[in-house]
């Protein structure tokens, strides 16, 4: 005697966008949330092994302010690596994209340790002398204009890399100036050691990302 066994048939998924856009976000939420773990090990895990931080500090400021200007950066890049037919353009978006993104959970885990607000009602006069205090809703120097990040998010082949390359590279000079001025005045190590490496790879991808556009015929927007 014999046993036929039925097995229901399961019609493959073809893999989508939807998809790809689900797991791209679990990843990000991941990558933020390990950022932020990170960022509150390496200072012993508590309250008791922070230094005492004001909200006006240079610390704080550069946490908050520098959050601020790269997730305008992530929301650039983001859209370059999904839309950008250049394979090189490609992965310098991910590595932006994914860098600043890592970052900002870093600098935020810092500002929820020190039981600081993270968001800025003054941008900017954590930098002394050196920058005018803004208004809370004043774009930091580099930022694209909501008219630009509109215009970047409607375009696609060439027009969109020469676009993205132009607002980018301006983007890095404008916050270059933070780096350093953390560098120098910042109280803690950790934010000095974040404020080094941005300047490191920011300062790389500035030249690199001339480069390219030069290649493609256009021309860096006036510095900030």
């Amino acid at each position: 005697m014999s046993t036929t066994l039925e097995h229901d048939t399961v019609e493959p998924v073809a893999p989508g966008r939807g998809l790809r856009v689900s797991l791209i976000a679990i990843i990000a939420l991941a990558v933020l949330v390990l950022a932020g773990t990170a960022g509150w090990l390496v200072r012993g895990g508590g309250s008791s092994g922070l230094p005492s931080m004001s909200t006006s500090s240079v610390d704080a400021g550069f946490a908050r302010d520098m959050s601020t200007h790269h997730t305008q950066a992530v929301t650039m890049a983001g859209y370059e690596r999904d839309n950008t037919a250049d394979s090189k353009l490609k992965i310098l978006a991910y590595d932006i994209e994914t860098s600043q993104q890592f970052q900002v959970g870093e600098m935020q885990g810092w500002l929820d340790a020190w039981n600081l607000p993270r968001n800025s009602t003054n941008p900017m006069a954590w930098m002394g002398d050196s920058h005018m205090s803004m208004g809370a809703n004043a774009l930091m120097p580099g930022m694209a204009t909501p008219d630009q990040m509109n215009k970047l998010e409607s375009l696609h082949g060439k027009a969109l890399d020469v676009l993205f390359l132009q607002l980018m590279i301006h983007h890095h000079q404008g916050g270059l100036p933070m780096a350093k001025y953390a560098l120098a005045h910042a109280k803690t190590q950790y934010v000095r050691d974040l404020a080094q490496a941005m300047i490191n790879a920011q300062s790389s991808e500035i030249i690199a990302m001339e480069q390219m556009l030069r290649a493609l015929g256009g021309q860096p927007l006036p510095a900030p």
